[in-house]
């Protein structure tokens, strides 16, 4: 990632990625993506492989799948959490699972919002441009200076 980067879109699904990109443009939420295919893409986007040192820009929000190959979306989520520099960068959950289970595990782990994949034939995607604009334009994030002042405190249930 380099630059301005709104949102990363972390699928692996090709097909899901092409939906989420079409229904952001359609729906004029001005937002910079990035996409990483898959979770091991995602943490080196985020700058979190090697040193952990987070060098890459911080997103906005992420919009994290659960069911990936080589790195799922909940250790993804969980080294997220772990990283000072982007642990309160929100992560929505977009997954094709309404388990109860796997809802209760993303929240454990520090998700901002759980989003189940719709597939809506008269508006595809409508509901990742929602969420994006969302905590984009709608959500008040913290101020900086509270941000900087958490140190070490608890976090995520693990």
């Amino acid at each position: 990632m380099s630059g301005r980067v709104d949102v990363l879109l972390v699928d692996d699904d090709r097909d899901e990625v092409d939906v989420a990109l079409r229904a952001l443009q359609r729906s004029g939420v001005d937002a910079s993506v990035a996409v990483a295919r898959d979770g091991q893409e995602a943490l080196e986007a985020l700058g979190l492989e090697g040193d952990g040192e987070v060098r890459a820009p911080r997103p906005a929000v992420v919009l994290l799948d659960l069911k990936m190959p080589r790195v799922d979306g909940l250790e993804v989520l969980r080294r997220i959490r772990a990283a000072d520099a982007i642990a309160d960068v929100p992560v929505v959950v977009l997954s094709s699972s309404d388990r109860e289970a796997d809802v209760e595990r993303c929240y454990a782990l520090g998700a901002n919002s759980f989003v189940v994949k719709r597939h809506d034939a008269r508006s595809p995607g409508a509901y990742i441009a929602e969420a994006v604009r969302y905590w984009l334009s709608l959500n008040q994030p913290p101020p900086a200076r509270a941000r900087e002042g958490r140190g070490r405190e608890p976090r995520w249930r693990d």
